[in-house]
């Protein structure tokens, strides 16, 4: 994942302490403070794992995550996070901790709440969209929600704001469509990135609308094949590209984005639910963090998703000369 230049430089610098320490670190926070959210995405597995979605964290349980744990970028997911209450106070504390934020939204009610936020260079909202307009409307369930959040990506650029797109692909997506929202994104709207990443399957989601990892190394390679030729802003790095099209092996690094949720901390990742724990050091020691990833556990299997995978490929570069110089490029670059 690609970052603005300060941010870069400070992430770099906590992964180098981290790596002579010799131990498991944590690249990113995946905080939820809210599981509600205002739209019901169809390949949603958050929807099909609570039964309800009223629990939430307070402002200052927000803020102590990001204490706790020592990971400098906190991605604030859930849910919804412009549904909680406090979402600013939250966004300005975690800042203050000298922490990069990424806000992950379905942008439903963004330029509501843009005056709610300052812009700043580690501050990015991260737009929800699926693809073009009939499969992002699709996805969500939501006639109408691409224009929507079109709208808010000019509005909340034009206003100073760093905005980059978080797109899922699944069984149905037409990878010409994916393409064209890229080219789109990247020619006419202007956006600062684009993460993308496989939808798969496992307990969660039904497997009519997931991957395995052949169908979709096959679309990404395509992408990727796209991406070079037209040089659209995809900020996946160098080496999680690599693995995404089948060019090379990642194990996977449940560790590498620890979530905490209106339950607690949850592990051993985003997606999947093995234990929930009262403190960040507890979920450290107390998850086999081995048992995990494909050829460890059928559900991993086809996992391709960046929450595991690009840690992954941050711990590989930082530990070959080689891969780092390359992903000093990428970072350089664009």
């Amino acid at each position: 994942m690609k970052f603005p230049l300060a941010s870069t430089v400070s992430i770099g610098k906590y992964v180098a302490a981290q790596q002579r320490k010799g131990e498991r670190y944590p690249l990113v926070l995946m905080l939820e403070p809210t599981l509600a959210c205002n739209i019901a995405c169809i390949g949603c597995g958050k929807i099909r794992e609570y039964e309800s979605n009223r629990a939430r964290l307070s402002v200052e349980e927000c803020v102590d995550a990001a204490v706790q744990c020592p990971a400098p970028v906190v991605s604030i997911c859930g849910g919804e996070p412009l549904v909680y209450k406090g979402i600013d106070e939250v966004v300005t504390q975690v800042l203050e901790l000298g922490k990069t934020i990424e806000l992950c939204t379905n942008a439903l009610r963004l330029e509501q709440c843009l005056d709610w936020f300052e812009p700043s260079n580690r501050l990015s909202f991260v737009i929800h969209l699926d693809g073009m307009r009939e499969i992002h409307d699709y996805v969500c369930d939501y006639p109408g929600l691409w224009d929507i959040a079109i709208d808010a990506i000019k509005t909340a650029r034009a206003s100073g704001f760093r905005v980059t797109t978080n797109t899922t692909i699944f069984k149905e997506t037409e990878v010409g469509d994916v393409i064209e929202m890229m080219r789109y994104l990247t020619n006419d709207v202007g956006i600062d990135g684009m993460m993308i990443a496989p939808g798969y399957q496992y307990s969660q989601i039904d497997p009519a609308l997931t991957m395995t990892r052949d169908e979709h190394e096959e679309k990404f390679r395509a992408i990727r094949a796209a991406t070079k030729q037209h040089g659209y802003r995809w900020i996946a790095s160098p080496i999680y590209q690599d693995f995404l099209t089948g060019r090379r092996e990642l194990t996977c690094a449940p560790w590498g984005s620890i979530t905490r949720n209106p339950y607690g901390w949850k592990g051993p990742c985003y997606l999947l639910t093995d234990g929930i724990f009262p403190t960040y050091e507890a979920l450290l020691d107390g998850m086999e963090w081995d048992a995990y990833g494909p050829g460890n556990d059928p559900r991993c299997e086809h996992c391709g998703i960046h929450c595991g995978f690009e840690p992954s490929a941050a711990y590989e570069a930082s530990s070959s000369l080689k891969e780092t110089v390359r992903s000093l490029a990428w970072t350089l670059t664009g």
